[in-house]
Protein backbone atom coordinates (compact mmCIF):
# COMPACT_ATOMS: atom_id res chain seq x y z
CA UNK A 1 0.00 0.00 0.00
CA UNK A 2 1.63 3.62 -0.88
CA UNK A 3 2.22 5.39 2.13
CA UNK A 4 -0.27 8.49 3.06
CA UNK A 5 0.81 11.87 2.54
CA UNK A 6 -0.93 15.24 3.50
CA UNK A 7 -0.12 18.94 2.21
CA UNK A 8 -0.41 21.29 4.89
CA UNK A 9 -0.56 24.51 3.64
CA UNK A 10 -0.11 27.69 6.19
CA UNK A 11 -2.06 30.54 5.37
CA UNK A 12 -2.13 33.16 8.39
CA UNK A 13 -3.52 36.49 7.88
CA UNK A 14 -1.06 38.63 9.82
CA UNK A 15 1.57 39.15 7.81
CA UNK A 16 3.33 42.78 8.58
CA UNK A 17 5.29 43.77 5.06
CA UNK A 18 2.21 42.98 2.64
CA UNK A 19 -1.05 42.61 4.51
CA UNK A 20 -3.13 39.65 3.98
CA UNK A 21 -0.83 38.63 1.18
CA UNK A 22 -1.54 34.95 0.91
CA UNK A 23 -5.23 36.49 -0.13
CA UNK A 24 -3.81 39.00 -2.36
CA UNK A 25 -4.07 38.29 -6.45
CA UNK A 26 -1.12 37.50 -8.33
CA UNK A 27 -2.02 37.33 -12.28
CA UNK A 28 -5.54 36.56 -12.19
CA UNK A 29 -5.99 34.40 -8.75
CA UNK A 30 -5.13 34.34 -4.77
CA UNK A 31 -1.74 33.49 -4.01
CA UNK A 32 -3.12 30.54 -1.96
CA UNK A 33 -4.62 29.45 -5.36
CA UNK A 34 -1.50 29.05 -6.76
CA UNK A 35 -0.30 26.18 -4.52
CA UNK A 36 -3.58 24.52 -4.24
CA UNK A 37 -3.61 23.82 -7.39
CA UNK A 38 0.00 22.74 -7.84
CA UNK A 39 -0.90 20.30 -4.43
CA UNK A 40 -4.15 18.66 -6.62
CA UNK A 41 -1.85 18.58 -10.20
CA UNK A 42 0.57 16.54 -8.35
CA UNK A 43 -1.55 13.80 -7.31
CA UNK A 44 0.39 12.64 -4.79
CA UNK A 45 -1.95 13.83 -1.84
CA UNK A 46 -4.13 11.94 0.14
CA UNK A 47 -5.80 15.57 1.61
CA UNK A 48 -4.74 19.09 1.27
CA UNK A 49 -5.40 21.24 4.29
CA UNK A 50 -4.98 24.70 4.80
CA UNK A 51 -3.97 26.09 7.81
CA UNK A 52 -4.97 29.63 8.90
CA UNK A 53 -5.75 31.66 11.58
CA UNK A 54 -8.42 33.51 9.80
CA UNK A 55 -12.12 33.22 9.44
CA UNK A 56 -12.13 34.92 5.63
CA UNK A 57 -9.06 32.61 4.81
CA UNK A 58 -11.10 29.47 5.61
CA UNK A 59 -13.95 30.70 3.82
CA UNK A 60 -12.00 31.14 0.93
CA UNK A 61 -10.33 27.73 1.24
CA UNK A 62 -13.52 25.88 1.56
CA UNK A 63 -14.69 27.93 -1.90
CA UNK A 64 -11.56 26.42 -3.53
CA UNK A 65 -12.26 22.99 -2.43
CA UNK A 66 -10.06 22.80 0.17
CA UNK A 67 -10.69 21.35 3.99
CA UNK A 68 -9.66 24.09 6.01
CA UNK A 69 -8.82 24.13 9.80
CA UNK A 70 -8.33 26.98 11.72
CA UNK A 71 -5.77 27.71 14.22
CA UNK A 72 -5.21 29.39 17.41
CA UNK A 73 -3.69 32.58 16.95
CA UNK A 74 -0.83 31.98 19.05
CA UNK A 75 0.33 29.41 16.98
CA UNK A 76 0.37 32.00 13.52
CA UNK A 77 2.64 34.97 14.79
CA UNK A 78 5.91 35.73 12.86
CA UNK A 79 7.91 33.22 15.81
CA UNK A 80 5.39 30.05 15.65
CA UNK A 81 7.40 27.82 15.37
CA UNK A 82 6.14 25.04 12.36
CA UNK A 83 6.35 22.05 14.31
CA UNK A 84 3.41 23.95 16.52
CA UNK A 85 1.35 24.66 14.31
CA UNK A 86 1.81 20.97 12.12
CA UNK A 87 1.27 19.28 15.37
CA UNK A 88 -1.74 21.43 16.23
CA UNK A 89 -3.36 20.90 12.85
CA UNK A 90 -2.73 17.38 12.88
CA UNK A 91 -4.02 16.25 16.25
CA UNK A 92 -6.95 18.80 15.34
CA UNK A 93 -7.55 16.37 12.24
CA UNK A 94 -8.38 12.92 14.04
CA UNK A 95 -8.30 10.95 10.48
CA UNK A 96 -4.73 12.65 9.76
CA UNK A 97 -2.94 11.35 12.90
CA UNK A 98 -1.88 8.33 11.17
CA UNK A 99 -0.38 9.96 7.93
CA UNK A 100 2.59 8.28 6.93
CA UNK A 101 4.10 11.95 5.37
CA UNK A 102 3.27 15.28 5.42
CA UNK A 103 4.65 18.29 3.20
CA UNK A 104 4.43 22.09 4.11
CA UNK A 105 3.55 23.59 0.75
CA UNK A 106 3.89 27.58 1.32
CA UNK A 107 1.81 30.01 -0.45
CA UNK A 108 4.80 31.94 -0.85
CA UNK A 109 6.02 29.82 -3.27
CA UNK A 110 3.38 30.35 -6.28
CA UNK A 111 5.61 29.06 -8.99
CA UNK A 112 6.13 25.75 -7.48
CA UNK A 113 4.92 23.15 -9.79
CA UNK A 114 3.21 20.31 -9.38
CA UNK A 115 6.58 18.15 -10.93
CA UNK A 116 8.64 19.80 -8.03
CA UNK A 117 5.90 18.51 -5.55
CA UNK A 118 6.14 15.44 -7.25
CA UNK A 119 9.79 15.08 -7.64
CA UNK A 120 10.81 16.16 -3.90
CA UNK A 121 8.64 13.30 -3.03
CA UNK A 122 9.82 10.30 -5.23
CA UNK A 123 13.71 12.15 -3.61
CA UNK A 124 12.32 11.61 -0.67
CA UNK A 125 10.66 8.06 -1.22
CA UNK A 126 13.91 6.78 -2.36
CA UNK A 127 16.57 8.25 -0.19
CA UNK A 128 15.67 6.29 3.17
CA UNK A 129 15.77 6.51 5.76
CA UNK A 130 15.90 10.04 5.91
CA UNK A 131 12.76 11.63 7.99
CA UNK A 132 12.68 15.11 6.02
CA UNK A 133 13.63 16.91 2.78
CA UNK A 134 13.62 20.62 2.73
CA UNK A 135 13.62 22.46 -0.87
CA UNK A 136 14.38 26.21 -1.63
CA UNK A 137 15.55 27.88 -4.37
Amino acid sequence: MPPSIVALIPARSGSKRIPHKNIKELGDKPLLMWTIEAAKASKIFHNILVSTDSWEYLEKARGLGIRPAIREKELAEDSSPDFDWVRYTLESQPQWTSVDAFAILRPTSPFRTADTIRRAWLHFLNNQPCDSLRAVE
